[in-house]
């Protein structure tokens, strides 16, 4: 389920963020700052936005990557890229973002097109600038979305949150 985007922030990534993990686009960007050492956000790589959504509790557990463009990953960091993405199980195939998500494919994604970020639970898409910041339902036969349909996915990653015990339960 997608959390409605908050904050401050309105660059792409830390608003894909903020739709998955449900923190200010605000804290998103901090946390980004805080691991890569940058001044700004002002994009982030597919990296980038999985080691950040590490620290919030999210694991990676599947990608779809362009595949001409798997031989340039579009990494901030080609280690970290190694580190965080490269045992996620990976089809190739090159889709459109309308073709991708007609199915309602299952799980938490976030997917990168062209240069900008897209997050999708549950048949919701939320973004800082194509849709909305409140998660809206995909459908293409409405018009702000038939527009982007056609736009080529990048890559699109699914995340898990990651099973923690509860505190509470810590004690026991």
């Amino acid at each position: 389920m997608l959390h409605r985007i908050t904050g401050r922030a309105t660059k792409c990534g830390p608003s894909a963020i903020s739709a998955i993990a449900g923190v200010p686009t605000h804290e998103a960007a901090a946390i980004i700052r805080r691991l890569f050492d940058r001044p700004s956000v002002n994009g982030v790589y597919m990296d980038e936005l999985a080691t950040a959504l590490a620290e919030l509790g999210w694991t990676p557990d599947r990608a779809l990557r362009h595949p001409r463009l798997r031989d340039r990953r579009y990494a901030h960091d080609e280690e970290a890229w190694e580190r965080r993405l490269s045992d996620v199980p990976c089809d190739l195939r090159a889709v459109s973002l309308g073709t991708f998500l007609d199915p309602a494919p299952a799980g938490t994604w976030a997917i990168a097109t062209s240069d900008h970020f897209v997050a999708y639970s549950d048949g919701f898409v939320a973004d800082s600038a194509w849709f909305s910041r409140k998660p809206a339902f995909w459908f293409r036969a409405i018009p702000e979305h038939d527009r982007v349909a056609l736009r080529r996915i990048r890559e699109a990653v699914r995340f898990a949150p990651v099973d923690r015990p509860s505190p509470a339960l810590k004690g026991r």
